[in-house]
């Protein structure tokens, strides 16, 4: 009786595949007479390209690679019945976002946890192109992101890196040198963006709670690059989800009533002192979203960055030494490193490009949408389609970058390799993404990378803990991360007086 069923379930199945692949050969011979896409792997109706991939065995990043290395610098994924347009050459990536910047500035309709997250994408990530993006975009980059504010924000910085270098001694101390790299470049850079965001340091409790909060969201599946495979289990993250944003509310909205508070009764020259265009204030659901985002996004990409260098940098011992010599060269061994005098050091910029370029923070930007049908490198675009862009592959194309695979921050100090990060004249590397939904935070985000890594190799000189080595492999949370923690141990170095 087992044996029937099983058969019978199993001709079932094998119909069910025959019915798909012809029905594929009816849609495929239409949707060609429809449009010229760009090419890409053979797709299933309704399911598209998701059973090569669960079957493939890879990440979805590792998948598009593979894809990518088959069809070329523009092709298409299927993810279900949505195509998905990945761009992974450097020119016509310039053509999309710098040429046609308008037109691939739009974002992809959010749907589930996301648009929980987002608050219905009023968010400046995920907001679509248009009026409410600009005022929001406009208000952080004049109120939080100017070079004034920046700079207003230098006790910020000099208490989150006193705190980050006491916490690694003490650690050190305790373990024979051996320290918790990853955990404590995520809090440092977290102090520094809480006490901009609400103008104040917080107490230890209130930031632990804080920083715990935000770390379960973005490690909670409920937002990030999960987006990219539809859940079957959308329901059931849709209510933790839901709940991790109660508690994001109850957490987040007395810290921001008490900053108006203190100001009077009006937020001034802050992430939340914004009017809308059509004379709308901020509610308060708009506002825990503005600062959820400030506060994820520019943790998680810092620190991440700050993590893939101080791993090369405990490889590679002969870049730290000259590292280590530029900048006591400069600013000598025992007064701490500025941030004017972090622009004097060329090596250390460097060493931060080649990081950004070996590792960016993702492989790919935050997905874009083209606000009307367009073509691109001889393919149509659909107005429908969400478009990507590969931007690893564009950072180790050996067109651009002689040995890409290689860490050599000489190609940028000695070769005279030159870069322009914003990718307006020429993308060569774009880990902030390019064109008009480029980070908002790239300066901030130098800064705080050159200014950290100074300090660290500054005070400590970093080493591999005996008899085990650095493993570069990665995985992929809300930013691909080291799959395992980096076995640093640190030795002072500093003469204090």
């Amino acid at each position: 009786m087992a044996t029937s069923c099983g058969v019978q379930s199993f001709l079932l199945l094998l119909a069910f595949v025959i019915s798909l692949f012809f029905l594929r050969l009816i849609l495929g011979k239409n949707s060609r007479r429809r449009k010229n896409l760009p090419p890409g792997p053979f797709a299933w109706p309704i399911v598209g390209n998701i059973p090569q991939l669960i079957f493939s065995g890879h990440t979805y990043e590792v998948f598009v690679k593979k894809v990518h290395e088959k069809y070329g610098p523009i092709f298409t994924i299927w993810m279900g019945s949505t195509p998905r347009i990945i761009i992974a050459g450097r020119e016509l990536a310039h053509k999309a976002l710098i040429q046609n910047g308008a037109v691939f500035a739009d974002r992809p309709v959010l749907s589930g946890t996301r648009k929980i997250f987002s608050s219905n994408q009023h968010s400046i990530n995920m907001a679509t192109y248009g009026p409410l993006w600009r005022s929001l975009r406009r208000n952080l980059v004049s109120e939080t992101l100017s070079s004034s504010a920046i700079t207003a924000f230098e006790v910020a910085r000099e208490w989150s890196i006193e705190r980050l270098l006491g916490n690694l001694r003490n650690q050190a101390a305790q373990n024979g040198g051996a320290v918790k790299v990853e955990e404590n470049l995520y809090s440092a850079i977290f102090c520094i963006l809480v006490y901009m965001c609400f103008g104040s340091k917080p107490d230890e409790a209130t930031l632990k709670n804080l920083q715990d909060l935000m770390w379960e969201v973005t490690r909670s599946g409920s937002v990030g690059p999960k987006f990219l495979i539809p859940s079957i289990f959308e329901r059931r993250r849709r209510v933790r989800a839901a709940e991790i944003r109660r508690r994001q509310r109850d957490t987040l909205l007395p810290l921001i009533h008490g900053r108006r508070g203190a100001a009077g009764g009006a937020y001034v020259d802050s992430l939340l002192a914004l009017t809308l265009d059509n004379g709308r204030s901020l509610e308060d659901d708009d506002l825990v979203t503005l600062c959820a985002e400030f506060l994820n996004a520019g943790t998680d990409t810092t620190s991440t960055c700050l993590q893939w260098l101080m791993a090369n940098l405990v490889i590679r011992q002969d870049v730290q030494a000259r590292l280590y010599d530029e900048i006591v060269g400069v600013v000598g061994k025992e007064k701490p490193a500025q941030p004017a005098d972090v622009q004097q050091m060329p090596y250390l910029g460097a060493v931060v490009k080649e990081s950004l370029r070996r590792h960016p923070p993702g492989h790919f930007v935050m997905p874009h949408a083209v606000s009307e049908p367009c073509r691109l490198g001889g393919y149509d675009i659909p107005a429908e389609a969400w478009v990507n862009f590969f931007i690893t592959a564009m950072a180790s194309d050996p067109g651009a970058w002689p040995n890409p695979l290689e860490f050599r921050p000489e190609r940028f100090a000695d070769d005279g390799a030159e870069v322009d990060l914003t990718g307006t004249k020429e993308i060569k590397m774009i880990p902030f993404g390019a064109g008009r939904r480029i980070c908002p935070g790239i300066d901030l985000a130098l800064l705080h990378m050159h200014l950290i890594v100074a300090r660290l190799v500054q005070e400590f000189e970093w080493q591999c803990k005996p008899g085990e080595t650095v493993d570069l492999s990665e995985v992929q949370e809300l930013t691909k991360v080291l799959k395992y923690p980096l076995p640093a141990i640190i030795k002072e170095r500093v003469c204090h007086e």
